[in-house]
C-alpha cells in the first residue's frame, strides 16, 4: 500500500501548543490516508466476489454460490467493520485514543499559557497601582513638619492644613515645596516582592509546560510505532480479503462448473441412457464423495481432480430408495456428457443471460 506519494514527514519533537496542533492534524490525515486507501484497495476486483447471473437455470447450485458470496461480504464487514475482529479496527482506535490524549494536553498548554499572562497581567496592574499609590503618598506634606509648624506658629489643625496645601500648589509649577518629601525613582519592597512574584509565576507556569511536554513527546513515540502497526494492519487486512475472495471465486466457479455438468449430464442421460419405453420421471444430482466439496469452507485445499459422481433419482425425490443408478465421473464419462450440442444449447442459455465465460471453457479445462 503507497499511502503517499512520497516521504510522508511528521513534525518529531514539539515545543509547544502551536506544534502540537500542526503534528496532530498530520496524524489525522495520515490515519485517514490509511483507512481510505483500505477502503480503495478492497474494492478492487481482486478483493471482490460477483456471482454470476444464471447457473443453468439450476437453483441449487446457484444458491450455493450466492451463500459463498454472502460470507465474503460478511468476512469483509468482520475485519474492517467490527473491532473485535479487526485488527486494523483496534490500531484505529489506539491511534485515535493517542490523539485525544494529545489534544487534551494540547488544550492544557493552552490553558496554562493563558493562565500565566492573566496572572502576570493582573499582578503588574497591581504593581502600576501600587507605584500610583506610593507617588501619592510621596507628593503629600510631611505630617510630621505639619505638626511642628502648627505647633509653633499657633495655628489649629484645620488652619495649618488649608494653608500648606495653597502653599504646595502655589509652587507646584516651580520647585517642590521644601516641605514635601518626594522618594528616588526606586522600587520599593511591596513592587519588588510582586516583581519577584511575576518570575515566581513564569517559573512555575514554566515547570508545568515542561511537563506537559514531556507527555506529549513520550506520547509521539508510542504513536510513531503505532504508525507502523496500522498500515501493516491495513494492508493485512487487505490481503486476506483478497485470499477470501480468491477462494470464493474458486468455490463459484466450481458451483458453476457443476451445473454446466448437471446440465449436460441430464442430457445425457436422457437421450442416451434412458429407456425409450420408461414414461417416469428422473432428475440427475451431482454428488461429491465428500459433501464437504460442496459446502465452501475458505481453509480447504481445492481438489485437483472432480471426485464427484453423477447420480440418476426417479421422481423428484433424492432419498436414497429413489436412487436408481450412479455413475463415477472420469474422463470417459465427460467425453460422453460434453456433446457438441449439448455445448452448443447451454452456451445459448447461457448467452441469453449475459452470463461471462463459456461452457466449453468449463467442459474441456
Amino acid at each position: 500500500m503507497n499511502t503517499t506519494n512520497g516521504t510522508i514527514y511528521f513534525i518529531s519533537k514539539v515545543n509547544g501548543a502551536k506544534d502540537l496542533k500542526e503534528y496532530i492534524q498530520q496524524q489525522t490525515r495520515f490515519a485517514q490516508s490509511i483507512r481510505e486507501e483500505l477502503l480503495d484497495d478492497i474494492q478492487q476486483p481482486r478483493a471482490t466476489v460477483n456471482t454470476l447471473p444464471n447457473f443453468l437455470n439450476n437453483t441449487d447450485w446457484r444458491f450455493r454460490a450466492e451463500l459463498c458470496l454472502n460470507d465474503h461480504r460478511s468476512f469483509v464487514y468482520k475485519l474492517t467493520g467490527l473491532p473485535q475482529f479487526s485488527r486494523f479496527l483496534q490500531k484505529e482506535a489506539s491511534h485515535n485514543e493517542a490523539l485525544d490524549q494529545l489534544e487534551n494536553l494540547r488544550k492544557m498548554l493552552v490553558t496554562n499559557k493563558q493562565q500565566k499572562k492573566t496572572a502576570i497581567r493582573k499582578i503588574q496592574d497591581i504593581i502600576k497601582l501600587v507605584k500610583q499609590q506610593e507617588k501619592q503618598e510621596e507628593r503629600l506634606p510631611s505630617p510630621t513638619f505639619d505638626f511642628v509648624t502648627t505647633m509653633s506658629g499657633g495655628m489649629d489643625d484645620d488652619q495649618d492644613y488649608y494653608s500648606d496645601d495653597q502653599d504646595y500648589y502655589a509652587d507646584d509649577h516651580h520647585h517642590h515645596h521644601r516641605h514635601d518629601v518626594v522618594l528616588e525613582a526606586e522600587d520599593s519592597i511591596i513592587v519588588k516582592a510582586l516583581k519577584a512574584q511575576i518570575e515566581t509565576t513564569k517559573q512555575n507556569h514554566r515547570t508545568i509546560s515542561r511537563n506537559l511536554l514531556e507527555q506529549v513527546n513520550s506520547i509521539m513515540k508510542a504513536v510513531r510505532l503505532n504508525n507502523v502497526e496500522l498500515k501493516k494492519s491495513a494492508e493485512d487486512t487487505v490481503g486476506e480479503i483478497i485470499h477470501h475472495a480468491e477462494k470464493c471465486r474458486a468455490f463459484i466457479s466450481k458451483c458453476f462448473d457443476y451445473s454446466v455438468l448437471l446440465y449436460c449430464a441430464s442430457a445425457w442421460w436422457h437421450q442416451t441412457q434412458k429407456d425409450a419405453m420408461d414414461d417416469g420421471y428422473y432428475h440427475i444430482e451431482i454428488e461429491a464423495v465428500d459433501p464437504e466439496e460442496t459446502k465452501f469452507n475458505p481453509n480447504a485445499t481445492i481438489p485437483k481432480e472432480h471426485n464427484i459422481r453423477i447420480c440418476v433419482f426417479k421422481g423428484n425425490s433424492i432419498h436414497p430408495n429413489d436412487l436408481v443408478h450412479v455413475y463415477d465421473y472420469d474422463q470417459d464419462l465427460a467425453q460422453a456428457i460434453y456433446t457438441p450440442e449439448t455445448v452448443w444449447e447451454a452456451e445459448k442459455i447461457l448467452r441469453n443471460f449475459r452470463t461471462p465465460g463459456t461452457v466449453a471453457a468449463t467442459c474441456y479445462a
